[in-house]
């Protein structure tokens, strides 16, 4: 108290808090000023930095990181200036104190007038993801932030997804329950549902029982007016039980005035205590709260992971090969052939050889080479990977079946798009996999995954990870797709190699952090069998390198 500063435009001024508080938007800054008075939170710190001349976001998280009088950090973020900065430091942070975030623009992934940031090409998902891996909450509008913050303010987090109803109302009981469900929460027994006569002192005895079941981790309380008792009597009652409570408990209000406030414990100068029951309006509005700091609760309890020492690896002579491949196209060039495959070797990935034919006669001389069964596949860019539409045959175990799959293809696809095949070696039967790898002007590099297939291209089933990947943000990686179960025996299929498949991951990210020359590279198809990983198709692209980080001098 005795070192403050108001330099806002803002005509009020909220209670000292525990909260900080970061808006890119001056003019939105004084509504949100006005929120959190009409909220009943408190500050710690409130800076509008618009386009961050100087003080950015990452600094404020960094300053909030070490502020003893800050717990909860809020973001609303136009746009990211240095977001693998972001990354590193709001994952760091999450660990200790809860951040919550929301984004504007996401629909056109544009920048807002007089940001001078770097343009993405990445999609939407893609920063979401990034959000994900630092363990921020981020939630979609104003509104939602405020209702999560209230949540992370007053209550404890929860050690686990089971949530218990408590109330008066059966037809709010039944729209918990489908919110629980729809947030993946897990409802525990049925609700605890009393009429609407029942007297403060019953409802409070059961919310004291249902919080000292250790098999509840948090509790939700659904109040409508009751017929014998004052609205006034039944929030003090949830009160006195809340006070002693060491799991969270949130509360929906409805045609109750003033019951809300009341939920609140006061200090001696009229600020919110922790403890308080955070009331929300709707049933809706306070399980999607509990759900989100429900998923940040269950980050921050999960190792943090390590970066995985990776055996099999030459970063000196990888940068030897770009630079004289560099050095020979410096308007950057399309990686193919020995080059390609010696570069991938750096980083231990194999790329099973595939022999380029023109006649049946090369292809069975080419078969003979590397080894029945083998695959013939057409090499037009349109038609690799499409065996529906014919320009794939696979598991040839003979000459004969080769020489015939030559001419079908030939026959169906016609000389003017078949002009070449490729002949490659039949790998295990597994899951086709796709795994990528982009240098965005904006992020720098992202590594990508999803399953292969033209269903899940249409629908950009794909999952996004900043490198440096450590080994727990490669297996989220393969699981973050929604065709992932395919990977774990899906309907009794033989579960694959889960393991080879993260260890690739973290190779291809290795691979990315060290070239920033590296504009794109895809491994396609990757087949994940039971007995492992093969990397049958790859190409990539070089370019001159983006600076990673801001080149402008921060003096101040």
């Amino acid at each position: 108290p005795s070192l403050s500063l108001n330099a806002s435009l803002s005509p009020v001024m909220p209670g000292r808090g525990r909260i900080g508080f970061f808006s890119q938007s001056g003019a939105l800054g004084v509504a949100l000023l006005e929120t959190i008075v009409s909220r009943g939170l408190g500050l710690s710190t409130f800076v509008s930095a618009g386009n961050r001349a100087d003080v950015s976001g990452n600094d404020l998280m960094q300053y909030w990181e070490d502020d003893p009088a800050t717990d909860v950090l809020l973001l609303y973020i136009e746009s990211i200036g240095n977001p693998r900065k972001f990354s590193r430091i709001a994952r760091r942070t999450s660990r200790s104190k809860p951040i919550v975030a929301v984004r504007s623009g996401r629909s056109s992934q544009g920048i807002p007038l007089g940001h001078t940031v770097r343009a993405t090409r990445l999609p939407a998902v893609a920063v979401d993801e990034m959000f994900t891996q630092s363990g921020v909450i981020q939630v979609d509008t104003v509104a939602q932030l405020f209702d999560v913050a209230t949540l992370l303010t007053f209550q404890p987090l929860p050690q686990g997804r089971r949530v218990s109803v408590v109330g008066n109302s059966d037809a709010l009981a039944v729209l918990a329950a489908d919110a629980c469900a729809a947030h993946e929460l897990q409802l525990v027994g049925e609700p605890h549902t009393f009429a609407p006569t029942v007297t403060p002192e019953e409802l409070g005895a059961t919310l004291a029982a249902v919080v000292e079941d250790p098999a509840v981790d948090s509790v939700l309380v659904l109040f409508l007016p009751a017929l014998n008792a004052s609205g006034e009597e039944v929030a003090r009652e949830l009160a006195r039980v809340a006070g002693r409570a060491t799991k969270p408990i949130v509360a929906t209000v409805l045609a109750a005035e003033g019951v809300a406030a009341l939920l609140r414990r006061l200090d001696p100068s009229g600020m919110p205590l922790v403890g308080s029951v955070p009331a929300y309006a709707s049933v809706e509005d306070a399980v999607r709260s509990l759900a989100a700091v429900t998923r940040y609760a269950a980050w921050r309890r999960e190792p943090r992971g390590v970066l995985t020492e990776l055996e099999g690896t030459d970063a000196d002579a990888a940068r030897e090969l770009v630079d004289r491949v560099l050095d020979e196209a410096p308007d950057g060039t399309t990686l193919t052939g020995p080059d390609l495959t010696a570069l991938l070797r750096c980083y231990g990935i194999t790329l099973w050889p595939a022999v380029e034919v023109s006649t049946p006669d090369e292809a069975a001389e080419a078969a003979s080479w590397l080894g029945y069964p083998v695959v013939l596949k057409a090499v037009a860019p349109h038609l690799m990977h499409r065996t529906d539409l014919g320009g794939v045959r696979l598991d040839l175990g003979s000459e004969g079946s080769l020489r015939r799959a030559y001419d079908q293809i030939m026959e169906t696809l016609g000389p003017n798009q078949a002009t070449s095949l490729v002949v490659q070696r039949m790998a295990p039967r597994g899951v086709a996999c796709v795994v990528g790898s982009t240098e965005d002007a904006l992020f720098g590099p992202v590594v990508s995954f999803g399953i292969g297939g033209v269903v899940t291209e249409l629908v950009q089933d794909r999952g996004y990870r900043i490198p440096p990947l450590t080994d727990r943000d490669a297996a989220a990686l393969v699981r973050s797709p929604r065709a992932a179960p395919l990977l774990f025996g899906y309907r009794g299929a033989e579960p694959v190699d889960v393991a080879a498949l993260e260890e690739l991951l973290l190779r291809v990210s290795r691979l990315s952090d060290d070239l920033p020359d590296m504009a794109e590279l895809e491994l396609n198809p990757v087949v994940v069998s039971p007995s492992g990983v093969a990397v049958l198709g790859a190409r990539a692209r070089l370019a001159a390198p983006i600076i990673r980080k801001d080149s402008d001098a921060r003096r101040l």
